[in-house]
């Protein structure tokens, strides 16, 4: 049995509450296998939809949200992590004014989204605004650290999609 079904498995038994959310995902590239943090923008693509369309469409004009989350612990439930990470169609963006390498791909990512306490979520959260390099064009994109009303990381997968 895969460690991905053990652990469905695993929530449902304990009644929790499990959220698949398909987005764009970027991660420095360095030399661990595993990434510690990501960044996520949750964006479901259209069937035949191509990832650099999205870019040229939507940053633009509007910029996204990309939350920083801690992607590292999920390597407790998927060991094949690092093997699904290496799989993954990236490509290379620069991130930030002094354009740090970063890997630009497209995934799942299931969050146990189980309430914790019945008080709510007001967190203050600041909002950054980011140059990212994509080829010859310069956007410009929102990161913001993952509210708790989103959930924990639990689950990757990788989705295949075209980027032109």
């Amino acid at each position: 049995m895969s460690s991905m079904t053990s652990f469905l498995a695993y929530a449902e038994a304990r009644n929790r509450v499990l959220k698949p959310i398909d987005g764009i995902i970027m991660y420095p590239f360095e030399e661990t296998a595993i990434p510690q943090y990501v960044y996520f923008m949750p964006k479901g693509l259209a069937e035949g939809e191509c990832l650099s369309d999205f870019f040229k469409q939507q940053f633009l004009h509007l910029p996204e949200l990309f939350y920083v989350l801690y992607f590292n612990p999920i390597r407790w439930i998927l060991p094949d992590l690092a093997e699904r990470i290496h799989a993954l169609q990236c490509i290379p963006v620069g991130y930030g004014k002094d354009r740090k390498l970063f890997q630009l791909s497209y995934g799942r990512i299931t969050f146990d989204v189980t309430p914790v306490s019945e008080e709510p979520d007001f967190e203050e959260q600041t909002v950054f605004r980011v140059p990212l390099y994509i080829a010859e064009t310069n956007f410009f994109v929102n990161v913001v650290e993952l509210p708790n009303n989103m959930g924990t990381p639990k689950l990757f997968e990788k989705i295949d999609f075209t980027w032109q």
